[in-house]
């Protein structure tokens, strides 16, 4: 029912930013993501720019996983400080 891609979208302020090529964010590190065009992208990317780190997340099964964004070093990589704590 879901293609792959879906499975690994991610979000900033509730808009689709992209999907995650190979593994979700699980630990600090660097991450390769497809962008979507729309405002979810453009909204983190200014968000960054002028705020520094911003927290997004991805939904498993229903419940969103939270993580923190520093900067994106190069087009199409996220580097990921670590989770942030879930929402209730």
């Amino acid at each position: 029912m879901h293609s792959g891609s879906e499975h690994k979208e991610f979000f900033f302020e509730e808009h689709a930013v992209g999907y995650f090529e190979d593994q979700l964010p699980s630990s600090p590190g660097q991450y390769r993501y497809m962008p979507f065009r729309g405002p979810g992208h453009l909204r983190l990317v200014e968000a960054l720019a002028c705020s520094g780190s911003q927290r997004c997340y991805y939904v498993i099964e229903g419940e969103k996983h939270y993580f923190m964004v520093l900067t994106t070093p190069s087009h199409g990589v996220l580097l990921v400080h670590a989770h942030a704590p879930h929402e209730q």
